[in-house]
């Protein structure tokens, strides 16, 4: 069959075709089997060496076919693991840093995976070598990069996937067989049903249904506690979990992630798909939430069981790179500049019929002129297609000082508190405003902008930011150089201090002098922070400063708001805790888009939605992005008025067909 007879191919997506186009190309490779494993097509071969005569073909067959293609050897064609790990270490520089005894093999996925100091150096110093190590050993090579800080997650991670690589396989096989199956009556609507953070912030989850399949974006729990309210709608009756293909992640805050295990206790055995960053961080930020149950005393809706289900089912997938999650769907991760491996998600659906952007939570900026510390790049703003957008307003009436205002702001109280000799007390999420917070304070320690005080870090920042340092090549150019070419660590000052327990804690408490202390979690919802509150809270020479969002019913809103007397238990008693230290709001840190932000990205945007739907902000902010929108669409680049809309959580909105001209003048009717 001929490459231009093959456009049929995605149309009725039929694997006898793509079998056979594999055999045309790779036949001279002697193939012992085709396997669909997950979004992949792993071709079985026996004869690997061909496979360095024909790289370019396969890069070509995949665009053919359009489906990610991956090469195994049979298990008996591959050479001794003394002889592979030999051939690798001979053929690497040793500056690369790889340890003999870091280097493992997965006999089920054919796979040899080393842990280097600097992957550069073997991936990058030849394109090809990957290819070279397949053909003459049989094992496929993958590169890790070794974090500066020791991360106890990835390498839990990595001894999982190990552990479980035969169970792994089969999984894989079995979502393999539901993506690539033929469809049975294609894309005949597309619907989307809101099952969290629509007329709120937290507990995010979008039900994309398109009559073929349904695809869950993002599985959240609300940060206000462990209740029914916490949890997505998961009740409606457009939800069921054995109907659901698969789970879409845009990145691991506890309100994008928190309630995904849940689906795996009540069956779902599925594919999730994340950036590498997103699965990493996901895992502790989980891990953390069943602790934190427990010591509140609640019992947590899932266990480990459930969390270790769900990483065993996760395909990770990054940025910039075309999979297939269901028959009729086709997804790309695009960095959203929230945290590490946030993730705009975009989705391509019915074959070119309709594509849809989904933010998430997202941070958008203008590089050139920027003077600021940023730990992230901004959001990509270009795409190929994009008919509808979910964009969050989280700040959609909210314009927060410049960043360089905020940092500026959070020096100055820095230096106030250590001429007062007090303490300054900064909640933060362990995912992302910690580690930026860290770096701001860090340069400026470096710069002489404030003087070296001790730099107290509590909760998981620690741990979160081992993973921030094994993905540089994710963080925003400057700090990228800085621990990629002159090997340094932003994260770590010359008096910075990582408290990991309890005695830590109370020498902290209890030490003399000036001290800033970053503790989680960002909201007062729980975590350290507690601690260091009921102790600091009674002197007015400290300082409590909130850098990021506080969402409505948490101990950080409550007291953003101007309560100063809060009832809290205390050794099985309630106590009344009086708030004479300084609570002040520094928002520049942000990681969402503000009001003007947001407005800057609809204008930048290319191409411009047709329609757009309004979520993750409370009904104000909503409703004020909206009008904006509405009213000032020329302004924003738009060639015509687009449909905006703010749907609640329960209502579905089909967003094709739609009649958008019938809409529009609906809509924009005097």
């Amino acid at each position: 069959m001929a490459v231009q007879n093959m456009k049929g191919i995605d149309q009725i997506n039929s694997r006898k075709r793509i079998i056979f186009e594999i055999y045309k190309v790779l036949g001279g490779a002697d193939i012992s089997s085709i396997e669909f494993e997950g979004p992949e097509i792993a071709v079985y071969v026996k004869n690997p060496r061909y496979l360095l005569e024909i790289e370019d073909k396969i890069k070509e067959l995949a665009k053919t076919i359009r489906k990610r293609i991956v090469v195994r050897t049979d298990p008996k064609s591959r050479k001794p693991r003394e002889y592979t790990t030999s051939y690798i270490l001979e053929r690497i520089p040793p500056e690369a840093g790889v340890i003999r005894d870091e280097i493992i093999f997965d006999e089920v996925l054919g796979e040899v995976r080393i842990i280097a100091d600097k992957p550069g150096l073997i991936i990058g110093r030849n394109k090809a070598f990957r290819n070279q190590v397949l053909a003459e050993t049989g094992w496929r090579l993958e590169v890790f990069r070794r974090s500066p800080l020791e991360s106890k997650t990835l390498k839990a991670i990595l001894r999982h996937l190990f552990q479980v690589s035969s169970e792994r396989k089969k999984a894989l096989r079995e979502i393999g067989e539901r993506i690539f199956r033929d469809t049975l009556i294609g894309t005949r609507y597309i619907r989307l049903i809101g099952l969290g953070s629509f007329g709120e912030v937290g507990r995010s989850a979008i039900l994309l249904d398109t009559g073929e399949s349904k695809v869950l974006l993002d599985a959240g729990a609300a940060p206000t506690g462990f209740g029914p309210s916490a949890f997505p709608y998961f009740l409606a009756p457009e939800f069921r979990v054995e109907e659901l293909d698969a789970v879409v992640i845009s990145h691991a805050h506890l309100d994008h992630v928190g309630m995904l295990p849940l689906l795996y206790k009540y069956g779902f055995r599925g594919p999730v798909y994340a950036t590498p960053p997103t699965r990493d961080i996901m895992l502790l930020v989980l891990k953390d939430y069943l602790e934190l149950a427990k010591r509140e005393g609640v019992e947590p809706v899932y266990d480990l069981r459930d969390i270790n289900t769900m990483l065993t089912r996760t395909i990770v997938v990054n940025y910039n790179t075309v999979t297939d999650v269901a028959p009729d769907m086709k997804l790309t991760f695009t960095n959203a500049g929230h945290i590490l491996g946030s993730s705009l998600v975009h989705l391509h659906i019915g074959q070119g019929l309709f594509n849809i952007l989904y933010t998430a939570d997202f941070k958008y900026y203008r590089i050139k002129g920027d003077t600021s510390v940023r730990l992230l790049p901004p959001a990509n703003d270009e795409f190929h297609r994009v008919e509808a957008m979910i964009m969050e307003a989280t700040y959609g009436a909210t314009e927060t000082q410049p960043r360089h205002v905020a940092e500026e702001e959070l020096i100055n109280l820095i230096n106030k508190i250590a001429k007062d000799k007090g303490k300054i007390l900064i909640p933060v999420m362990a995912v992302g405003r910690g580690q930026e917070i860290l770096v701001v304070i860090n340069r400026a320690l470096k710069e002489g902008k404030i003087p070296e005080i001790p730099v107290y870090v509590d909760g998981m920042v620690y741990e979160v930011t081992a993973i921030y340092t094994a993905y540089p090549e994710l963080l925003a150019k400057p700090i990228r150089d800085s621990i990629l070419y002159h090997g340094e660590n932003p994260f770590l000052g010359p008096t910075t201090v990582y408290v990991n327990d309890q005695q830590g804690r109370d020498e902290v408490k209890y030490s003399e002098g000036p001290a800033i202390i970053l503790a989680t979690s960002g909201m007062m919802t729980g975590g350290p922070v507690i601690d260091y509150f009921k102790h600091f809270a009674d002197d007015e020479r400290n300082v409590l400063a909130f850098v990021s969002y506080q969402a409505q019913g948490t101990l950080g809103r409550r007291l953003m708001d101007g309560e100063r007397e809060i009832q809290m238990e205390e050794d099985g008693h309630l106590k009344t805790i009086k708030v004479k230290m300084n609570v002040v709001r520094v928002e520049g840190f942000t990681g969402h888009a503000t009001r003007s932000e947001l407005q800057l990205y609809l204008k930048y945007l290319k191409p411009k939605p047709r329609t757009i739907l309004l979520n993750h902000g409370e009904p104000p902010a909503l409703l004020s992005m909206a009008s904006t929108i509405k009213t000032r669409w020329s302004k924003l680049g738009f060639e015509a008025p687009p449909e905006v809309l703010v749907p609640e959580n329960l209502e579905a909105v089909r967003v094709y067909p739609r009649s958008y001209k019938l809409h529009a003048g609906i809509s924009y009717t005097a």
